[in-house]
C-alpha cells in the first residue's frame, strides 16, 4: 500500500490519537500543578472539552470502517430472506441520508459562528473552529459508509 493510501486510510486514528495525547497530557499537567503549586490552569479544561467532538465524530467514522456499530437484528430477522439481503443496503442510505443533513446543518452552524465571530471564553479561540468537527465527522462518516458499502457489494 503507498504511503499516501495508508494516510488516508488511516487519517481518523492518527486524529485520535493526537487528540487524545494532547488531552492527556493537558489533564495530567494541570492535575499536577494544581496539588504541587496550588495554580489551576483555566484553559486546560477548554482545550480539552474543545477536543471531544471531534474525537467522537471520527471516531464514529473509525466504527463504521471498522463494522464496530451496534447491530440490532430482531426486526430483521423477521424478513423474508429475499428482502432480508437488502437491508444492509437501507441501513447505510439511512446512515448517509442522517449525516449527510448533520453535514449541512453542521456547514451552516459554522458558517454563523464565523460571520459573527464567537470566540471560547478562556482562551478567546475561534469557535467555528471547534464546531467544524461537526460537519467534517459527519463527512467521514458517509465516506466511511459508502466506502463499506461498495467494499460489500465487491467481496459478494
Amino acid at each position: 500500500m503507498s504511503p499516501v493510501k495508508q494516510v488516508l486510510e488511516n487519517v481518523e486514528e492518527f486524529i485520535i490519537g493526537i487528540s487524545l495525547m494532547i488531552m492527556l497530557t493537558i489533564v495530567f499537567l494541570n492535575a499536577i500543578s494544581r496539588y504541587l503549586i496550588n495554580l489551576d490552569i483555566a484553559s486546560a479544561q477548554e482545550i480539552v472539552t474543545s477536543l471531544f467532538p471531534w474525537i467522537t465524530f471520527l471516531g464514529g467514522a473509525v466504527a463504521v470502517k471498522r463494522k464496530g456499530h451496534v447491530g440490532f437484528s430482531l426486526l430483521t430477522d423477521c424478513f423474508p430472506r429475499e428482502i432480508r439481503r437488502y437491508v444492509p443496503h437501507f441501513a447505510s442510505l439511512c446512515v448517509i441520508a442522517l449525516f449527510g443533513i448533520i453535514f449541512f446543518l453542521g456547514s451552516e452552524m459554522v458558517m454563523f459562528e464565523k460571520e459573527t465571530n464567537q470566540m471560547t471564553p478562556a482562551l478567546e479561540f475561534p469557535t467555528w473552529i471547534i464546531e467544524l468537527s461537526i460537519p467534517l465527522g459527519s463527512l467521514a462518516i458517509v465516506l466511511r459508509t459508502i466506502q463499506v458499502a461498495f467494499n460489500e457489494r465487491r467481496v459478494k
